[in-house]
């Protein structure tokens, strides 16, 4: 079964808890077995490259360098990465690398 990690939190403005509940619905809709966390701590785990999805949900926040570092060589592994917005695209604005990673 494909299984997708869905990373949220942030800003309570931006709702990601109720994003994260809508974009795990639809992966579930597609067969995904779907797991939320809402720590960035998640992406250092080294189950990350397990994982056949990533989406993170976070927005106006910080990522630290582990974390960056272990989501990236999962990405570069071949783990999907998907997302949207300022919930991915403007989520770490002082990561770098993560900013290079999604293209933005």
């Amino acid at each position: 079964m494909r299984e997708a990690l869905i990373v949220w939190g942030g800003w309570p403005g931006h709702e990601p808890e109720q994003c994260a509940t809508i974009v795990a619905g639809l992966l579930r809709d597609e067969g995904f077995q779907v797991h939320l966390e809402t720590s960035t701590r998640a992406f250092a785990s080294p189950q990350l490259s397990t994982m056949s999805l990533i989406v993170p949900i976070y927005t106006m926040s910080k990522i630290e360098k582990d974390e960056v570092a272990n989501l990236s060589k999962a990405v570069r592994e071949g783990t999907g990465l998907a997302g949207y917005h300022g919930g991915m695209g403007d989520a770490f604005r002082e990561a770098v690398e993560y900013q290079f990673m999604c293209g933005g």
